[in-house]
């Protein structure tokens, strides 16, 4: 291999189409050579991935109508059976504009438009967001400011309402200011908030601090969350030493206990990431796509950091988690900070992120088929 594929990590190196519908159980070479050996080995590590191409599942880049916005960290949530939502992001490049722009998808005309407001939240990316009934509201963030002044964190909630089309900033604040947390809307009318300092809950215009039991997830920020039934799954994410997991966790909001899942397969699954994007498939499998590792040289200041092009499903049990790596004969570009989004019908939106080798924001438009 050339050398610098020996730098990266194994699961960096793409395989396409790799069907394996044989055990390696089966193989009894009389005579072992070390060419078979050596095949038998290199089929052993290959294998030991696991590979699907499953049947019917595309992504496809998207002409749709009107110009998509070029986005990343933006904040975002599904409008059910409508459309999709997106405030806010990176309009560029590290040091390019933050935008407090509301864009608005809809996913029946594949039309892009940019809801206009006489009020609207101040610039910022990496805010929290979810929806609850005809409401996208979204949750603190980070304002990036003039370069080098460091930004300002922010605390406020403010929400959008959908039919009268005007925004509203909540009497209720964050307990701190924060960015790069995450919310899901669990049932009809609560929202959970998963931040680096713990759980809040968001109800009938009042944030909670949520007491939880069990193994969680504290520390991490750019987690990737959705919510599936009465359970938040929380994949990936960073603490502030740049120490980053693969981990994947649970919350029951029946009972507020945290689960810490096995790997079922410990060779499987993505490699330890932050910024992926999220979504759910079903009432117990989850689907992930991009995400940002290490390389073995470290951070350095975020060019050290791998973007992923790959797409995982992840089916949910009890104590457990099965991964499931999706192969294509066209994706998106690996990206961190992208949307992804349900739109229905097994369709789902991926928008904008961020290229952190390339530094660029993407703004084309993708589209994953599940049927």
């Amino acid at each position: 291999l050339p050398s610098f594929f020996l730098a990266l990590p194994l699961h960096t190196i793409t395989i396409h189409k790799l069907q394996p519908s044989f055990s390696l159980a089966a193989f009894s070479p009389p005579i072992p050579s070390i060419t078979m050996w050596s095949s038998f080995l290199l089929l052993t590590i290959i294998l030991s991935y696991h590979f699907t191409k499953a049947a019917g599942w595309s992504w496809n880049p998207m002409s749709s109508v009107g110009k998509a916005p070029r986005l990343s960290g933006q904040a975002t949530a599904s409008i059910k059976n409508n459309g999709v939502l997106l405030f806010g992001g990176l309009t560029g490049a590290a040091g390019s504009p933050t935008t407090n722009d509301l864009w608005y998808f809809d996913c029946t005309t594949d039309e892009w438009t940019e809801l206009l407001s006489d009020m609207a939240p101040r610039v910022r990316m990496y805010a929290a967001s979810a929806m609850i009934g005809t409401k996208f509201f979204i949750f603190g963030g980070w304002d990036p400011m003039e370069p080098g002044s460091g930004g300002e964190f922010l605390d406020d909630i403010w929400s959008f309402d959908w039919t009268t089309k005007m925004w509203s900033e909540e009497k209720a604040k964050l307990s701190f200011p924060v960015s790069r947390h995450a919310a899901a809307t669990v049932g009809d009318d609560m929202v959970i908030i998963h931040t680096y300092k713990g759980v809040f809950t968001f109800k009938d215009g009042v944030l909670t601090e949520q007491t939880t039991k069990g193994d969680a997830p504290d520390s991490l920020s750019m987690c990737a969350m959705t919510a599936i039934g009465n359970k938040v799954v929380v994949f990936g994410g960073s603490d502030n030493n740049q120490h980053m997991s693969s981990e994947v966790y649970v919350l029951d909001t029946t009972n507020w206990a945290w689960t810490k899942l096995e790997n079922q397969r410990e060779e499987d699954g993505p490699a330890a990431m932050a910024s992926a994007s999220m979504a759910p498939l079903t009432q117990d499998r989850c689907i992930v796509f991009g995400g940002a590792g290490l390389a073995p040289t470290g951070y350095e200041g975020g060019y050290g950091l791998l973007p992923s092009d790959d797409t995982w499903t992840c089916i949910i049990s009890e104590k457990d988690v099965e991964w499931e790596r999706i192969e294509f004969d066209k994706r998106p570009e690996g990206r961190v900070a992208a949307s992804l989004n349900c739109l229905g019908e097994g369709r789902f939106l991926l928008q904008g992120g961020y290229d952190p080798v390339l530094k660029a924001t993407f703004g084309k438009p993708w589209i994953l088929s599940t049927d």
